[in-house]
């Protein structure tokens, strides 16, 4: 196995430092941006490639790990190459293998390897992606099961009609939380805390909560009011809420009351419950 990456950013640099680390050979790259290329070429001691032909005839499995928009763009030059027997792959948690349109009439297979991990760095972050779940979706997937293997990696394999719905739930849980992270820290400073004093104070806080929803899962790992049933003290949040406010306030913590059900399956909570879908 020979495996190749057109694009040199940020994935495609750490999981080809990942693989060599695992004794995977590595052709190299090949970026539009040669510098890219080189940097990332010399970083996991393989070989900078000048042209797109190059990296093709050298290797016989390809990584597409552009962004996501130029994935397809990429892949209309790729398909003019001699593709037949190879395996083309891409890193894109909600593009389907079937960007690569025409793969089967080219004798190619094709597959999305996913790591669920945000890859925020060329040059480090690659230590961490052993660490990583991977997810597999595509023709091309028993053969990347054998690289992932010799990474000593967890995956699983979806399939197309997941790929949308699998992306939303690793958006749920990292970009969304974002969001509430800066809900919670606009609230403190409503209360005369600096933005940094808010963020230092929540981060505890924070940490915290993920840690046990990460060890004991989100029905062991939820506290608060939604999980005591503590109606009184969900109304005086209300108060403090706009509208628009409350009725977000109220959806999740709707959410959080089914969750609270399954610890507490013999406590009655309808009157919170009702009162709660009164204002969302």
């Amino acid at each position: 196995m020979k495996i190749g990456f057109i694009g040199a950013g940020n994935v495609g640099t750490s999981l080809g430092k990942l693989f060599t680390q695992h004794g995977i050979a590595v052709t190299g790259y090949y970026s539009r941006t040669r510098k890219h290329a080189e940097e990332a070429a010399e970083f996991t001691r393989t070989h900078c490639f000048d042209t797109l032909e190059e990296i093709v005839q050298a290797s016989d499995t390809l990584f597409v790990t552009t962004s996501d928009g130029a994935v397809a763009r990429m892949w209309k030059d790729m398909k003019t190459l001699p593709i037949k027997s190879k395996w083309i792959c891409h890193c894109s948690g909600a593009l389907p293998s079937s960007v690569f349109e025409g793969a089967d009439a080219c004798g190619a297979q094709t597959c999305s390897v996913h790591p669920m991990m945000a890859v925020s760095d060329r040059f480090s972050v690659w230590e961490k992606l052993s660490g990583a779940f991977f997810t597999l979706e595509g023709n091309g997937a028993p053969h990347m099961q054998a690289v992932l293997d010799a990474c000593g990696v967890q995956y699983a394999s979806i399939g197309a009609q997941d790929k949308a719905r699998y992306h939303l739930a690793a958006c749920v849980v990292s970009n969304l939380v974002v969001g509430l992270a800066d809900w919670g820290t606009q609230l403190l400073q409503q209360c005369g805390f600096t933005p940094e004093q808010a963020l230092t104070a929540l981060t505890p806080l924070m940490q915290g909560n993920l840690q046990a929803v990460c060890e004991k899962g989100p029905v062991n790992g939820l506290s608060g009011p939604a999980e005591r049933g503590d109606m009184g003290t969900i109304q005086s949040h209300m108060a403090c809420l706009t509208r628009e406010e409350q009725a977000l306030y109220a959806r999740l913590t709707r959410r959080l009351c089914d969750i609270a059900h399954k610890k507490h399956p013999d406590r009655d909570d309808t009157a919170l419950i009702k009162y709660l879908e009164g204002l969302s």
